[in-house]
């Protein structure tokens, strides 16, 4: 039988205080939610720029990439790290090099200096570093908490994360009217240096779950490995053609905000900031399922919610529609993702586990920017409209065949 919706709040609610028990998860989550405010305010700031400078979807999509394919040079080398030394040190490190990233782009806004190709260059760093960090990342929630408030420990982060995807274009919108993006550069300099401040603090603190002897497997290896678990590998397939097909929408968002809907810098704040209400939601709204099917139908299910509502979105023509349906996609993309993430964390082997979060990174940024780019070109050839048609089209039709395979792969293995 379901367990009654009340049961399964109050269930919700324990998990949650539990998981904000535990101090140094806390002091993490603080400084997380304030690098990450800074985070999506640059984010929103070299868009906005870079529009201003270009009025080119393409080059939207050429920066995009910029930030997002060095990862697959730096990913791998993270995930072994990760398997090899504590989270909070390397992330630590990370953050002084991702506020100087922020930094290098605010002196030259200042000093007039700043062109499509020098964000590209600065992109290409952060997303270099962003790669080194990622798998570390994404392993920071098993470090702070034991195995049982996994799921809701990655809910928490989600949630962090999309609620300063909305606060942070709201903060950048308002600074961008008043012609600052500088301001916006530096104030995301300082969310970086104060996630650093943060992991400095909590440095010394050992892991929650016992870490089992790093292998000393090579990239190669894991990816062989990996076809004795198809139901990973097929997870990891599906969130590469998401990431191609469906995410690249967002970068977009600049063109959108002044093209389709005629709103400036203003409505590009109130677009992103309704995808993060909704990734927010979809987080806190994440429940644990009791079996494998379970998870992998979560998984198929809000996959296609994802998809539907880029074609819907990209159909509509009334702002405030827009902005509702971006609710819906942000909740289906935070409960895919997180749905996702734990599935990998519980199931995958955990001596190769950072390798295999590194596969993760790679797969997880290098589709957004592969299909960022190739959005950017089509939208500039054609128009956004139709291009998110099709993209949307195609993310369905693959979300809803590669989920029949894992769910009768599943049952061929029950």
């Amino acid at each position: 039988m379901r367990a009654h919706p009340l049961e399964m709040i109050r269930a919700r609610t324990a998990d949650f205080r539990a998981v904000f028990s535990i101090p140094a998860f806390c002091t993490y989550q603080l400084g997380n939610v304030v690098m990450t405010t800074g985070f999506w305010m640059q984010r929103i700031g070299v868009g906005w720029v870079t529009w201003q400078m270009t009025q080119s979807e393409a080059w939207l999509g050429i920066v995009a990439s910029a930030e997002l394919f060095p990862s697959i040079l730096t990913a791998m080398w993270g995930g072994a790290l990760a398997d090899r030394h504590p989270a909070p040190r390397i992330m630590y490190w990370g953050q002084i090099a991702s506020a100087a990233v922020s930094v290098g782009l605010a002196l030259l806004y200042f000093a007039g200096a700043l062109t499509p190709l020098a964000i590209v260059a600065l992109m290409a760093a952060l997303g270099a570093v962003s790669g080194l960090l990622l798998p570390a990342r994404l392993a920071m929630a098993r470090y702070l908490a034991p195995p049982e408030l996994l799921p809701s420990a990655l809910a928490v982060n989600s949630t962090g994360f999309n609620l300063s995807r909305f606060v942070g274009p709201a903060l950048a919108a308002g600074l961008l009217v008043l012609g600052s993006a500088g301001l916006v550069f530096a104030v995301s300099a300082l969310g970086f240096l104060a996630l650093a401040v943060a992991l400095h603090r909590i440095r010394n603190i050992p892991p929650q779950q016992t870490p089992q002897p790093a292998s000393t497997d090579g990239a190669l290896t894991i990816l062989r490995d990996l076809r004795e678990t198809p139901l990973i590998l097929g997870i990891l397939i599906l969130q590469f053609a998401q990431g191609i097909l469906i995410r690249p929408a967002s970068e977009l968002f600049p063109a959108y905000a002044e093209i389709a809907f005629d709103k400036g810098a203003a409505g590009l704040g109130l677009l992103n900031g309704a995808l993060g209400v909704g990734a927010v939601l979809g987080a806190l709204a994440f429940t644990k399922t009791r079996g494998t099917r379970d998870a992998l139908r979560q998984i198929v299910i809000t996959g296609a919610v994802f998809a539907l509502t880029l074609l819907v979105f990209s159909v509509t023509g009334l702002f405030w529609l827009a902005l509702l349906i971006l609710v819906v996609h942000g909740a289906a993309m935070s409960a895919s993702n997180i749905a996702a993430l734990a599935y990998v964390q519980i199931e995958a082997p955990q001596d190769r586990l950072g390798r295999i979060l590194a596969l993760y990174t790679i797969i997880f940024r290098v589709g957004p920017a592969a299909g960022a780019f190739v959005f950017g070109l089509a939208a500039e050839i054609s128009n956004l409209a139709l291009t998110g048609v099709v993209f949307g089209l195609c993310g369905l039709a693959a979300t809803l065949g590669i989920g029949a395979r894992l769910l009768n792969e599943r049952k061929s293995h029950a």
